[in-house]
């Protein structure tokens, strides 16, 4: 499936949702989304990957760059609705530590319960 990315406010959030499957290919069209988004004073990420299918690793490379770049910033990086393929990629490289990760959109604008906090920093 390709690539297809939606960046939108919610609360104090932007949101990205990133449908599809993230390569090489579509890396570009992530990147260009991720950078608009930073450049935000502080800004407030939120990847929804309900309907990301596959990541490679120019795709895992791009959000750890963000989430370093928007704490950097004074801001915060969160993952939501992690599918299972894409779960599986993260969990064997160790890079899904690196993200707090929340069950659900719902979970993540509230605030919590995660899934999974980040219990490492990778930069």
């Amino acid at each position: 499936m390709p690539l297809t990315v939606r960046r939108d406010h919610r609360h104090e959030f932007t949101v990205i949702s990133i449908i599809g499957e993230v390569d090489t290919n579509g890396a570009s069209r992530l990147g260009e989304n991720i950078d608009e988004a930073l450049r935000d004073t502080r800004p407030q990420l939120l990847f929804d990957l309900s309907r990301m299918d596959f990541i490679d690793s120019a795709g895992l490379r791009l959000l750890v760059r963000a989430c370093d770049d928007a704490q950097r910033c004074g801001g915060t990086c969160a993952l939501c609705c992690l599918r299972p393929s894409p779960r599986k990629i993260m969990d064997l490289t160790g890079i899904g530590t690196a993200f707090d990760i929340y069950p659900t959109m719902a979970a993540a604008l509230a605030g919590g319960p995660l899934e999974s906090p980040a219990s490492r920093k990778l930069s």
